[in-house]
């Protein structure tokens, strides 16, 4: 069984959008925008989450490695996404692309899990 549907949307700057606050939301979590000094907080949504991974190619930076390592999911998150908001200086530039994926509800989670790792190593990571 395949994806039933994807849609990719990004999160840019130029439309206002901080790229830690995004990733905050997603893990209801509390992270902290380093560029902005800002800190943000979705943690009142917590029992909405029901799965969260980072997966990243096999081939990255010797200090993302480094930086990442023992941190929880939402942790590893932070750092990641405010060294990509660091480094793209861009007013304008696009920090990220979202996909919002339909997975059918017919599977377990646990295979729903499997289907979107499958994907995400198909279609990103194995291409860097």
């Amino acid at each position: 069984m395949a994806i039933m549907f994807v849609r990719a949307q990004v999160i840019s700057r130029g439309a206002g959008r901080s790229i830690v606050s995004a990733a905050a939301y997603r893990h209801r979590a509390r992270m902290m925008d380093e560029q902005a000094g800002t800190a943000f907080s979705y943690r009142g949504g917590a029992s909405e989450l029901v799965h969260e991974e980072l997966v990243l190619p096999d081939r990255i930076p010797d200090w993302l490695k480094i930086a990442i390592d023992g941190k929880s999911v939402a942790g590893a998150s932070e750092i990641l996404w405010n060294a990509v908001d660091s480094f793209e200086s861009r007013a304008d530039g696009q920090l990220a692309r979202e996909l919002i994926i339909a997975l059918p509800e017919e599977l377990t989670r646990a295979e729903n899990v499997a289907l979107v790792r499958d994907f995400v190593r198909d279609n990103l990571t194995s291409k860097g």
